[in-house]
């Protein structure tokens, strides 16, 4: 079940080009950078900015927006805000989380939005926090992530993706010649059966124009 989780996980990782995996030990700090530079679209126009914390459920980790002043401001949710430092801009802004504990473990996602319901996902991080925890059953395969007695998930991500380039190399050499390889001789045996048919309904046509000269007029009456 373990390593099911972990292929699952690992392939999450490789198909989205844009996550950014990062490993830290329990009480150490990561810094997860939030820039345009991370989005797929411009954002220009846009008011605000969310970091969440994606886990067992969605957390906020802090709010970027303007205030009635017209000038930047930034909200920390209280379960973040002892040991979180933030500061920037909208398109350029830090946030440094201190003391990491296995549950700071997950997808981390910068959100940038307009007030009128508009959002763009940019700048994915998957945070891993490695230490001792104690884990019930729905959090037992993200425990097992982080444990230092587990093997390294690394090694899997890395297997993961070759497997998965393997898998795709071999279907590109073997399958796709064999599918031309059939469609071709589909369209062989069709072209074959097309003329056999034409040169059928010739030989007939044939047969019948030579009956009818012998015929001719007079035996006809």
């Amino acid at each position: 079940m373990k390593l099911l989780h972990w292929f699952s996980l690992s392939l999450c990782v490789c198909v989205n080009a844009e996550n950014n995996v990062v490993w830290r030990e329990s009480g150490e700090n990561v810094t997860l950078r939030c820039s345009s530079a991370g989005c797929s679209s411009s954002i220009e126009g846009y008011d605000g900015m969310y970091l969440y914390h994606d886990h067992k459920e969605r957390r906020q980790v802090l709010y970027y927006h303007l205030n009635e002043g017209g000038t930047d401001q930034i909200t920390l949710t209280p379960s973040f805000k002892d040991r979180t430092q933030a500061g920037g801009s909208l398109k350029n802004l830090t946030a440094t989380i201190s003391k990491l504990t296995v549950k700071d473990s997950g997808f981390y996602s910068c959100v940038f939005l307009k007030f009128k319901g508009r959002d763009v996902q940019c700048s994915v991080y998957t945070l891993f926090v490695r230490g001792a925890a104690q884990c019930s059953n729905s959090t037992e395969a993200l425990c097992a992530l982080c444990d230092e007695k587990s093997p390294s998930l690394v090694l899997i991500i890395v297997a993961a993706c070759t497997i998965g380039t393997l898998l795709t190399i071999i279907f590109i050499l073997l399958v796709v010649p064999r599918v031309r390889r059939w469609t071709s001789s589909r369209r062989s045996m069709a072209g074959v059966l097309h003329q056999v048919s034409n040169d059928n309904v010739y030989e007939v046509m044939t047969k019948n124009a030579a009956e009818t000269a012998l015929v001719g007029p007079h035996d006809c009456a």
